[in-house]
C-alpha cells in the first residue's frame, strides 16, 4: 500500500512509518500506546495505533502533532480525520497506519482492541528517564556529592547514593551504635 503524499521526497517504509507515529505519540504523552498488526486479516491498511489522552485538548495535541511532524518531515498528510470536534476519539488516517487517540472513556466504550483480538498485539510503554538520567540530572544541579533538597521542609529526600535521607539517617546511626 501507499501513503498519500505531497512530492515524492522522502519516503517512509510501513514500518518506519509505524515507528514514528507510536514515537510522536510519545512525544505528547499519550498513554497506553498498542500497535495491532492487522497486515493478515485486512488488505487496506497494515497497522493501527491506539493510544489514550486524559482530555479532549491533549487528545487533540496528539493528532495534530503526528499530523503535522509527518507533513514537516516527510510531506506525508492524511487521507482523512474525523472526530477533532469533540475530542473524545480522533481518527487519523495515514493510510498504512490508521491512528485512533481515545479519552479513557470512550476506549474502553468502543474497544478496539477486542474487536480486533485477531490482531498481533504490541504494547509501547512511554519511554522514561532512566535511573542514571535522573542521577546525572541530579548530579548537575547539585553537584555529585550534595543531596537533592525539598524547598518547602528543607529536608534532603535522597542521597547521591540514591539513598532516602530517612535512610541515610538509619544507616549513620547504626554505624555509630555499631561504632560505640
Amino acid at each position: 500500500m501507499t501513503t498519500r503524499r505531497v512530492p515524492e521526497d522522502r519516503d517512509l517504509t510501513g514500518a518506519e512509518l509505524l515507528a514514528r507515529v507510536v514515537e510522536l505519540c510519545h512525544e505528547r504523552k499519550a498513554e497506553d500506546v498498542v500497535v495491532l498488526d492487522v497486515r493478515e486479516l485486512v488488505e487496506y491498511m497494515d497497522a493501527m495505533v491506539i493510544c489514550t489522552g486524559r482530555s479532549p485538548r491533549q487528545n487533540r495535541a496528539i493528532a495534530e502533532h503526528t499530523a503535522t511532524q509527518l507533513k514537516r518531515e516527510n510531506r506525508i498528510l492524511p487521507l482523512s480525520r474525523s472526530g477533532g470536534d469533540a475530542g473524545s476519539w480522533i481518527c487519523v488516517d495515514f493510510v498504512d497506519v490508521v491512528l485512533h487517540v481515545f479519552e479513557p472513556e470512550a476506549r474502553a466504550h468502543y474497544d478496539l482492541e477486542l474487536l480486533w483480538a485477531d490482531a498481533v498485539r504490541t504494547e509501547h510503554e512511554s519511554p522514561t528517564p532512566t535511573d542514571r538520567g535522573l542521577e546525572a540530572e541530579l548530579e548537575a544541579d547539585y553537584g555529585e556529592d550534595e543531596p537533592a533538597f525539598d524547598a518547602d521542609t528543607e529536608e534532603a529526600f535522597f542521597t547521591a547514593d540514591g539513598e532516602t535521607s530517612a535512610e541515610a539517617a538509619e544507616s549513620t546511626e547504626e554505624t555509630e551504635i555499631e561504632k560505640a
